[in-house]
């Protein structure tokens, strides 16, 4: 409740409310049984990490309240209306869909998903379970952790990349190769403990003459300098066939500026000139997608230029609005415009379709 008390109605509030104390009652036999903590657990990341709304959180926290058999789905319309009630019955209809065969072949399966459900936020209520069991995928049975890690690779990192919920994508594919090849994962950790001081100089001295340059001309900006994720590391290897210090541009730094909707494009270009000046940049590696966002909405401009040594860095130009869509996907819009409207789901299901 106090995670989405900003983006919420009082009298929704009051329903969150209402969903926990329901699903606390037909459970009555065990106060702190595992499964109201479980479902709260699910509630709080469909809320804080995909950006649902009060009819979402409410289902979530209700989310295998029919499947217990406790309830029946007329009580629960009776109790929480229609909307409520249908998330509730479709996250059931997608639980019992077969998904045992699906790397055979994951495209139609995910095409079939994406036209059974007939609300979007099924399908994030169940996004948002899967992450919740990839972070306590060792403590479940082996053959859900199978069922599980099987249709978070070949069906919920595909839909969260569509949906443009990178935070969310970027999380499951390190939990995934966390448990999948976590030989590689740890040994790709272990060379980037190994060289985190070098490379935290390194980042510090590239960015100092751009901070120079970006304070001398008054931009207000944020500076954030990483590694890239290790799947995409190991993504990188294993295409270019390269160990991991040769990987092309190891290191990315995001520049977020504030800037207002109408200056956004310039002053993204500013930025890219003030770093090209500095650092000589590779032509074939400019990505513009300001001019042509993609279509899951991602704006940022992109540039790898060479810094000290010879070391590639990819540098990734955006506003403070751009950084939060490319962050957050659509649930940065969805809090705003309201996306518990139905036809607003339906016209953007229809799009993802």
């Amino acid at each position: 409740m106090r995670s989405c008390k900003p983006f919420v109605k009082e009298e929704e509030l009051a329903v969150i409310r209402h969903a926990f104390d329901f699903a606390v009652t037909v459970q009555k036999d065990d106060i702190y049984d595992p499964g109201i903590v479980h479902a709260m657990k699910i509630a709080k990341i469909a809320t804080d990490e995909i950006g649902l709304g009060a009819s979402s959180i409410a289902a979530a926290i209700l989310h295998n309240i029919i499947d217990s058999n406790v309830v029946t789905l007329d009580q629960l319309r009776k109790e929480f209306g229609d909307t409520i009630a249908q998330l509730v019955s479709g996250y059931s209809k997608l639980s019992q869909m077969p998904t045992d065969r699906i790397s055979l072949q994951s495209d139609r399966f995910r095409k079939l998903f994406l036209t059974v459900v007939e609300d979007i936020r099924v399908i994030l209520i169940k996004l948002a379970h899967r992450v919740y069991d990839m972070r306590i995928i060792e403590q479940l049975p082996e053959k859900k952790q199978v069922k599980f890690t099987n249709e978070v690779v070949h069906l919920y990192i595909p839909i969260a990349h569509r949906l443009g919920l990178y935070k969310v994508k970027t999380e499951l594919e390190d939990l995934y190769m966390h448990y999948a090849h976590v030989d590689i994962y740890n040994s790709i950790q272990e060379k980037l403990d190994d060289t985190r001081d070098k490379r935290t100089q390194f980042i510090d001295e590239f960015i100092d003459p751009v901070e120079k340059e970006l304070k001398k001309q008054s931009i207000g900006y944020e500076i954030k300098g990483r590694p890239k994720a290790i799947p995409s590391i190991w993504d990188k290897m294993k295409r270019q066939d390269f160990e991991l210090e040769q990987v092309y541009d190891l290191f990315a730094i995001r520049i977020i500026l504030d800037s207002t909707p109408e200056n956004e494009k310039s002053d993204c270009w500013k930025i890219y000139s003030i770093v090209t000046n500095i650092y000589p940049p590779n032509p074939k590696r400019l990505r513009d997608w300001i001019s042509s966002p993609k279509a899951s909405g991602y704006e940022s401009l992109h540039t790898t230029v060479q810094g000290a040594n010879n070391k590639w860095v990819e540098v990734q130009i955006r506003s403070k609005r751009m950084d939060e869509i490319a962050e957050r996907g659509q649930a940065a819009h969805w809090r705003y415009k309201g996306f518990d409207r139905k036809e607003d789901a339906d016209v953007w299901l229809g799009q993802v379709r």
